[in-house]
C-alpha cells in the first residue's frame, strides 16, 4: 500500500493529510508556528497570581501577559506569588485562557515518561503476552527513580527492543534535565519546547508512510531538524517546488475539506451515510439507497453495512470526532452478518492514530464507538 503525508497552507491553516492510495485517510489542520507563543504540551515555569475557591481554580502568568487556567483538584497546596512548573495541556480559545497541570510528561514514539505520577502502564491496545515482557524491560530502567514513571505506546508493540530502550534513554535524559533546570531558573522560562503538531502527527502514525511531501519552506527545514534522530521518517521528507501545480490541488485537499462540512456522505455502492451532532453524541445513519447490484436483501444490507463502517471510520478521522459516536446500521437478522460488521469496524477502528473503541451494537442495530479527545472537530477549526 503506498502513502504518503502532504503538508501545505490552507487559508489561515496548515494542513497535514494523509493519503493511501490516493485517497484522503487523515487531516489535521494547523495555526502557523509564527501565530503562537506556546504550544500544547510545553512546560513552563509559571507563577500563580489568583486563586479563585468559587471556580476551585487557580490562574498563573506564564510570561507577558500570558495567563492560564489550573484546577486546584491537581494541586490545592500552591498560594498566590508561588512559583510552579505546569505543562500546557489545552491553548487558548477566543476569550478563554490555555489550561495547563502541574504534572508534566514528554513522549516519544514508544514510551511517555512522566514527572510526578509513578508506576508503568501500557496502552490497552497491545496484546497481553505483550504487555509484561515490555512492563518489565521499562520497570527495570525505571527502579532507582521515585518521581518518574512510563507510559509504554501502541507503537512499541512491534518496535524492536533495541529501539524502545533507546528512545528511553534519550527521554529519561531530558526529563531528568528538566527537573534540574526548573530548580534555579527563573519564573516565566520555557523547560521544555515540544515537538510541532505536525510532527507529532508523523510520530504517531502506526506505519511510516512513504514520503512526507510539502510545498512550505519553513516546515521542510522545522521538519527536517525535529526528524533528523527518527531513522525511517528523516530520509523521506521532500520539498515540492512546482508553483504551476500547488500541491493543494495536485492532491485534490480542498475537496477533501469541503467534504467535512457536508451532513451527507454518498457511499460509493448507492447507499447513504447522513452524519449529525447532537448535544450527548455524533449520530451516523446508515441508509441502503439505490444499490443496483443483484444480492438477495440480507446481502445486500450486509454489504451497505460493511461499506458504511468503513466510510464511517474514515469520516470520523477527517472530521476528528470524539467522544460518543453512533452509527445506526441497517437492521440485520443473521447473527453472523452482525459478527462481521462488528468485525469489520473493530479492524478500521485499530487504523485510528487516536484511541478509538467499539463498545457495543444494541439490539436495535447501534453501534456505539467511543474515540479519544484531541482537539475540536475539523469543521469547528476551519470554521474559526
Amino acid at each position: 500500500m503506498s502513502d504518503r503525508v502532504v503538508i501545505t497552507k490552507y487559508r489561515d491553516f496548515m494542513i497535514t493529510a494523509l493519503i493511501m492510495d490516493d485517497r484522503i485517510w487523515d487531516i489535521l489542520a494547523t495555526a502557523p508556528e509564527e501565530s503562537r507563543s506556546f504550544r500544547t504540551g510545553d512546560i513552563i515555569k509559571a507563577k500563580v497570581i489568583n486563586i479563585q475557591k468559587n471556580l476551585n481554580a487557580a490562574f498563573l502568568l506564564l510570561g507577558s501577559g500570558i495567563k492560564a487556567f489550573m484546577d486546584l483538584k491537581e494541586r490545592s497546596d500552591i498560594r498566590p506569588e508561588d512559583e510552579i512548573v505546569v505543562q500546557i495541556v489545552k491553548e487558548a480559545f477566543g476569550d478563554k485562557e490555555m489550561v495547563v497541570t502541574p504534572g508534566y510528561s514528554i513522549a516519544g514514539k514508544y514510551v511517555a515518561l512522566t514527572f510526578g505520577r509513578q508506576g508503568v502502564g501500557v496502552s490497552r491496545r497491545i496484546p497481553e503476552e505483550k504487555k509484561e515482557r515490555l512492563k518489565s524491560l521499562i520497570l527495570s530502567k525505571l527502579k532507582t527513580e521515585g518521581r518518574i514513571g512510563a507510559v509504554i505506546r501502541t507503537n512499541a508493540e512491534e518496535a524492536p527492543e533495541s529501539l524502545i530502550d533507546g528512545e528511553f534513554e534519550k527521554l529519561y535524559e531530558e526529563i531528568v534535565n528538566i527537573g534540574k533546570k526548573a530548580e534555579y531558573s527563573l519564573p516565566f522560562i520555557r523547560l521544555y519546547r515540544a515537538p510541532s503538531e505536525i510532527s507529532t502527527y508523523l510520530r504517531d502514525l502506526r506505519t511510516a508512510p512513504d514520503e512526507v511531501v510539502t510545498d512550505d519552506s519553513g516546515i521542510y527545514e522545522s521538519l527536517k531538524d525535529e526528524l533528523k534522530s527518527d531513522g525511517e521518517l528523516s530520509g523521506r521528507i521532500r520539498l515540492y517546488t512546482d508553483k504551476d501545480y500547488p500541491l493543494i490541488k495536485l492532491c485534490r485537499l480542498e475537496a477533501a475539506i469541503d467534504e467535512v462540512f457536508y451532513k451527507t456522505v454518498y457511499l460509493n455502492d448507492g447507499g447513504t451515510l447522513v452524519i449529525e451532532k447532537t448535544e450527548a453524541a455524533f449520530i451516523m445513519d446508515v441508509n441502503s439507497g439505490k444499490n443496483t447490484k443483484k444480492l438477495s436483501k440480507d446481502a445486500l444490507i450486509l454489504e451497505t453495512n460493511l461499506e458504511a463502517v468503513r466510510e464511517a471510520a474514515r469520516q470520523i478521522r477527517i472530521r476528528n470526532l470524539s467522544g460518543m459516536i453512533l452509527i445506526d446500521l441497517i437492521n440485520m437478522t443473521s447473527r453472523s452478518h452482525r459478527e462481521e460488521v462488528i468485525g469489520e469496524l473493530k479492524t478500521e477502528l485499530k487504523k485510528d492514530r487516536i484511541k478509538a473503541e467499539f463498545i457495543d451494537l444494541t439490539g436495535l442495530g447501534i453501534a456505539e464507538i467511543t474515540r479519544e479527545k484531541r482537539n475540536v472537530p475539523l469543521a469547528e477549526i476551519l470554521s474559526r
